[in-house]
């Protein structure tokens, strides 16, 4: 998209119309709290050791993309759009939460080598990046306290997959498998967290749902502590997934299952209003695979053969020719930290439209509901409140908002009775 010309204004014009316009919003929201969960009592009675940690998501938009779609922060100051200013906001946000775990998203890959790498390792973080595949800038980064984590293993998850239709995008996730730097921890007290960002568009439901079936199935063999028994470490997603609250995307990941043949790919995500999606055209999911079993199953798992021994071509001509259930199912058992009922919450403001797209999720499975549990959560600003908003401004230096959770991590070790 070409850069909004200035020379069909003076500035003598233009400049005072942005500056009549933000007037009117210069004030500060006020600030965010913490709400703990019930679970903040039952630590002290526990009889066993926890491992307490912070964790944010945060989308941080990338410069570049402010720069290829200039109209749509038209409304905002100029000042607020350089990237000088918006680096040092940014970073200081992120330090100000002293989080143990930091997951974001639009990280360009010269802003994370020069400006973010730099400035998190001067203030006891490592860091795990991985940029979007072909010609995009930006991509995903995971930073972490080195005196309170250790990674064990760690995986950068590119979407795109040669021959496979709906894996032709350049979307890509993080995978890392932490043990606390603790006395108290043992080798078996290891939990998963991944961060992703998924397709934008709107229209595209089929491919973003083809992307969450491949990346939880890398979670799947990532997290996993036992194959025969079905038993995992505690996992806990996050990212943009660039869908509602509400939509089929969502219920999915929650419920565990989606029967997507009876979804338009208008439908998956939720972003359209309904009385708008009714009236455009979309095609209807097809009854077939979205991904190729030989690849990823339906159950979001990757075939226990493994698909290295069969050639790409076959493993189209399978695609195109199978028919399935048109079922995807997940066994992961995820949780939301926010309440998704709630649907006056936001994470992200663009061109003065407010919606939640932003997520973290975590897993409670039933041989051991309170082995990862969520004690406070970071309240979310409310749509009453964003009116007349502009995104970036002088006091948020992205166009989301940053979600932040803490966790506490039941260890093996019991605590000693006197």
């Amino acid at each position: 998209m070409p850069k909004r010309s200035r020379d069909l204004q003076s500035p003598e014009v233009e400049i005072p119309r942005k500056r009549d316009k933000y007037s009117q919003l210069d004030f500060h929201l006020p600030k965010r709290t913490w709400s703990n969960t019930t679970y903040q009592a039952h630590l002290e009675k526990s009889r066993y050791h926890h491992f307490n940690f912070h964790l944010v998501n945060y989308n941080i938009l990338a410069q570049k993309l402010i720069e290829d779609n200039p109209s749509l922060y038209a409304d905002c100051l100029d000042q607020d759009l350089h990237w000088h200013r918006r680096k040092e906001r940014l970073l200081r946000e992120l330090l100000k939460q002293d989080a143990d775990i930091i997951c974001l998203q639009e990280m360009q890959r010269e802003h994370y080598k020069h400006d973010f790498r730099p400035k998190m390792m001067d203030h006891g973080y490592n860091s795990i990046y991985i940029k979007r595949s072909g010609d995009k800038s930006d991509g995903c980064c995971l930073f972490y306290r080195t005196d309170r984590l250790k990674v064990v293993e760690s995986k950068t998850v590119p979407f795109y997959q040669r021959n496979i239709p709906l894996l032709d995008r350049d979307n890509c996730g993080l995978i890392a498998l932490f043990q606390p730097v603790s006395s108290k921890a043992t080798s078996d007290d290891l939990f998963c967290v991944a961060t992703t960002h998924l397709l934008f568009s709107p229209k595209r439901g089929d491919i973003k749902l083809a992307q969450l079936q491949y990346f939880l199935a890398e979670i799947d063999q990532f997290a996993m502590k036992t194959a025969s028994l079905n038993s995992y470490y505690p996992i806990i997603i996050c990212g943009d997934f660039n869908a509602q609250p509400h939509s089929p995307l969502s219920k999915f990941l929650i419920n565990g299952h989606i029967k997507y043949d009876t979804f338009r790919s208008i439908e998956i995500s939720g972003q359209i209003p309904q009385s708008i999606v009714q009236n455009r055209f979309s095609l209807q999911l097809p009854s077939r695979e979205l991904v190729p079993s030989a690849f990823v199953t339906s159950e979001c798992r990757f075939p226990r053969q493994s698909s290295s021994q069969t050639t790409d071509s076959i493993i189209y001509e399978q695609y195109i020719s199978r028919r399935s259930s048109a079922t995807l199912t997940h066994n992961k058992q995820f949780h939301s930290v926010y309440d998704l009922e709630n649907t006056a919450d936001v994470t992200t403001c663009i061109d003065n439209e407010y919606n939640l797209v932003d997520y973290i999720f975590y897993t409670k499975q039933d041989n051991d509901r309170y082995r990862l549990n969520l004690i406070s959560r970071y309240d979310l600003y409310q749509q009453q409140q964003m009116s007349n908003l502009y995104l970036p401004n002088h006091q948020f230096p992205s166009d989301h908002f940053p979600l932040a959770a803490k966790f506490a991590l039941k260890l093996k070790k019991k605590k000693k009775i006197n």
